[in-house]
């Protein structure tokens, strides 16, 4: 399989009007029996900066992948998310909401060797895709791998059964050290440059001073961008991180905002949103 090395370290932080679509619904919808018009999404996206016409174009596209559910109530349309949108936002919730600081590592690496056919390009994405979501890297030499035990089989899907595949688990050995594949696998100065950045662009935010309006699109935008900087992340073990390293910071600044702007705008999602139940 044809891959670019440091798979978890080329997510670009971008707050793209999908990812805010998908941090709104992870806020408002998930685990909620309710759907909401698309009035009110309509006018949230204006406060974000995204016109009207290219909301109701997203929430077309998000309707026709199976992540949003459209019901009509009168002349209204609402949107609810679906059992496969609510799973892949419950997984962003669990990234977005992860501890930056990790658990004590065992010394075993998951490592996986895959080969797909050149003209099936679908595929390659979408193996590079699952895997580096599951917080695997790629060497130079095509090898994923990833500092704990991970069930492949489960992470790549039926999508893959039949695939040149292979699976192992264990420890480096000489010369092959865990730094070293670190550094083949893991672009550790990217990601800490993301997050970096994150904490600069927020950490200078008064959000204090937000109206009800201006803090609720601020935390869909703040939850956006902590989840891009999250999806690089391959959130590897304490011990393999260098001295200092700034996704503590920057998750500290990430909670104290998003608890600032939740207080703020409460008024807008109990009042504000057009919601039935469904």
């Amino acid at each position: 399989m044809q891959s670019d090395s440091h798979t978890g370290g080329n997510a670009e932080i971008i707050s793209t009007p999908q990812s805010l679509l998908l941090a709104f619904m992870g806020m408002h919808l998930l685990r909620k029996p309710i759907a909401v018009s698309g009035a009110s999404i309509v006018e949230v996206f204006d406060w974000l900066g995204v016109g009207p016409s290219a909301t109701r174009s997203l929430l077309a596209r998000m309707t026709d992948r199976g992540m949003l559910g459209r019901h009509k109530s009168g002349r209204k349309t609402f949107y609810s998310l679906t059992e496969h949108g609510s799973a892949v936002l419950a997984d962003g919730s669990r990234r977005v909401w992860r501890a930056a600081e990790q658990s004590s590592w065992d010394g075993q690496w998951t490592m996986v060797a895959l080969s797909v056919p050149e003209d099936a390009r679908h595929l390659r994405h979408r193996a590079r895709s699952r895997l580096g979501w599951a917080g695997f890297g790629s060497t130079a030499s095509g090898l994923w791998v990833t500092p704990r035990i991970r069930d492949v089989s489960a992470i790549l899907g039926t999508d893959f059964e039949g695939a040149d595949l292979t699976v192992t688990i264990g420890r480096t050995h000489p010369p092959t050290t865990d730094e070293s594949l670190v550094a083949a696998a893991f672009d550790l100065g990217r990601i800490a440059q993301h997050y970096a950045e994150f904490h600069e662009r927020w950490a200078t935010k008064d959000v204090s001073e937000f109206d009800a309006e201006g803090a609720f699109a601020a935390r869909i935008r703040l939850q956006a961008e902590w989840l891009s900087v999250g999806r690089a992340d391959p959130l590897l073990p304490a011990s393999l991180l260098p001295h200092a390293w700034p996704a503590d910071a920057a998750d500290r600044l990430f909670r104290s905002l998003d608890a600032v702007l939740d207080r703020a705008s409460t008024e807008i999602e109990s009042h504000g949103l057009d919601s039935i139940e469904v």
